[in-house]
């Protein structure tokens, strides 16, 4: 472990973990129904985890990943504090933006603390395209490099989102694209930035690999990239018939590539002795789960069966259930992952098989009770869930405060 690099890392690493116990404690409360969040809670519930704990995380395993082994200069260390900092400062201005709700008139709040957002992802993607050019080119990388250009259009279309919602005209651009590109936010944010940072992460974790000589693994990242594009498009254009189901064919085939690639590595006996490796298999496991949903979700949107203006409980269900395989299945069991192995190595230790076990057995419960449309099985399930992600964070945090770098 770079010593360097980590010492930058810890930065959004711990904004990121007391962040995500805000989002936990939450949902908590929502799932076992002792506790109902108005709108405004809700919304900040959802995006202190996807901007909170999940964008804030990626940036500190982009930045160790980016970093490699270099030994830094002074000032590039100050550089990248600083970048790393302003993450952090402004992820968590934007999120309390929305726990503030319409305590300001029309909530302008959001898309003021959106553009400040906005601002800082750039500034955090282009120092990440400085730093590759440091580094060998691998695709782990790469799919880092995309994922944070994918963010970036994400942050835009939330920014748009925010003004629509405070009832508030754009300049140039009609009421109609506005709104398509209001509904556009979260597919480009749960589809074209998560999932390329999931793969990109869970790359890292099995071992990165050269880009140079590995021309499947590049399409794989980019497949994944220009899907979310299209999708976006799909969205924005009011073309979800057809342009949905290309753009899931392509997300299947870079999943599918992924599982080619890196099939030793899956098999069953490469699982005995991983350690910390487990991780990324299990979140590649959760992967699978979300991929075979979203194609569901994708071919009931198509026909029809679902009307985004009239949602069904199996519908919500269906999609509840989706966003949280992602959420916690394979983008927290990801980054928990990189926690678990930058502070302790590869060794599993005995708080990472409590968090392996609680995740898995509490996450695929909860999304089954939410494709059933059942109360009870959210009931059993999301305490499980939410124990366990608690006992990671805080062991995890004890390990940081003790490996300053």
């Amino acid at each position: 472990m770079n010593r360097q690099a980590w010492s930058i890392a810890r930065v959004p690493f711990i904004g990121a973990l007391v962040v995500f116990v805000f989002t936990i404690a939450i949902g908590i409360l929502n799932g076992i129904d002792v506790y109902t969040p108005d709108h405004d809670t809700l919304m900040g519930h959802v995006h202190s985890g996807t901007l909170g704990w999940i964008t804030q995380a990626f940036s500190g395993v982009a930045i160790l990943a980016m970093l490699g082994e270099r030994t830094l200069t002074d000032a590039e260390v100050k550089r990248a504090r600083t970048v790393a900092r302003w993450v952090t400062i402004a992820v968590v201005a934007y999120v309390t933006a929305f726990f503030i709700g319409d305590a300001i008139t029309d909530r302008i709040q959001r898309p003021i603390t959106g553009t400040l957002l906005l601002v800082v992802l750039v500034i955090f993607s282009r120092w990440l395209f400085t730093a590759q050019k440091q580094v060998p080119r691998t695709v782990a990388r790469l799919g880092m490099l995309l994922a944070s250009v994918a963010v970036v259009i994400g942050a835009v279309f939330g920014i748009v989102l925010g003004l629509v919602t405070a009832g508030r005209d754009i300049p140039g651009i009609s009421e109609d694209i506005a709104d398509g590109i209001a509904g556009a936010h979260p597919p480009a944010m749960v589809v074209g930035f998560l999932l390329l940072a999931a793969m990109a992460i869970i790359e890292w974790l099995l071992g990165d690999q050269p880009a140079a000589g590995n021309r499947a693994g590049v399409i794989q990242m980019w497949l994944l990239f220009l899907a979310g594009l299209v999708l976006i498009v799909a969205f924005v254009f009011e073309l979800d018939d057809a342009l949905a189901g290309p753009a899931n064919g392509m997300m299947i085939v870079g999943v599918v590539m992924l599982l080619v690639r890196r099939r030793k590595q899956l098999a069953p006996s490469a699982w005995k002795g991983a350690g910390t490796g487990v991780f990324p298999r299990m979140s590649l496991v959760f992967l699978i789960g979300y991929m075979v949903l979203l194609t569901i979700i994708v071919s009931k949107f198509v026909s029809g069966e679902i009307d985004p203006d009239a949602m069904t409980p199996e519908d919500e269900g269906l999609l509840l259930a989706f966003d949280h395989l992602m959420f916690v299945g394979v983008m927290t069991m990801s980054l928990f992952g990189t926690l678990a192995a930058s502070l302790h190595g590869k060794a599993l230790a005995m708080i990472d098989k409590v968090i392996l076990v609680g995740i898995s057995i509490g996450v695929t419960g909860f999304a089954v009770g939410l494709v059933m449309v059942e109360q009870l099985p959210k009931r059993i399930f999301t305490p499980i869930m939410g124990t366990a992600l608690l006992l990671g964070i805080a062991a995890y945090l004890k390990e940081i405060s003790a490996k300053k770098g």
